[in-house]
């Protein structure tokens, strides 16, 4: 604090972000905000502090607040992940599912190879009681972190769920001979000289 006070630091909008992170990690909130405000007040923007915003609000139990700021800041840093992922988290703690599934499968359509947002899908459809869907977006989770075992197994949870349809069970018997299949060739190449 002093060096921000005395203006010492080599970058005061860095110290003033270094300040509210150490606070943050003491889970003092309050204070957190206090220097966000002070680095805000110098207007550099940038994803890390429109993120740090979020965690603060987040840390304050104002779910609302904290997606706004996510979304807010996502329209004006579209490729920044750590902030669809913060938007994800806000949805989630403020119980807005329906708009979280459509905002993770917007996210999934840019990039489908990302294994934390299936995760949040299927958390999301946990809390909502769909299992099939939970099931198989785990295990889509799985099968990109490379993890085949772990995804036939949670598709195969999916076909015992009783919850979907007829063409979300022909999906997950597709995706099952397609991950069964896959673990083969790999068993294949492993038992190669």
């Amino acid at each position: 604090e002093t060096l921000v006070k005395e203006r010492k630091a080599v970058s005061v909008p860095a110290a003033h972000y270094g300040l509210a992170v150490a606070q943050m990690r003491a889970k003092n909130p309050k204070a957190a905000q206090r220097e966000l405000e002070a680095l805000q007040a110098l207007r550099v923007a940038s994803p890390l502090i429109a993120g740090l915003a979020g965690q603060i609000r987040l840390a304050l139990n104002d779910h609302a607040g904290a997606a706004n700021v996510y979304r807010e800041s996502l329209q004006r840093f579209p490729r920044a992940k750590s902030l669809a992922y913060g938007y994800a988290d806000a949805l989630f703690e403020g119980r807005r599912y329906d708009v979280l599934l459509n905002f993770v499968e917007s996210q999934l359509q840019l990039s489908q190879a990302d294994a934390r947002l299936y995760t949040m899908q299927a958390r999301t459809y946990a809390a909502l009681g769909k299992r099939l869907q939970q099931h198989r977006a785990q295990a889509e989770a799985y099968a990109l972190e490379g993890r085949v075992g772990a995804a036939i197994e949670q598709l195969q949870y999916a076909q015992q769920s009783k919850d979907g349809d007829f063409y979300e069970q022909s999906a997950v018997d597709a995706r099952l001979r397609e991950l069964r299949q896959q673990q083969a060739e790999e068993d294949k190449q492993r038992k190669l000289p």
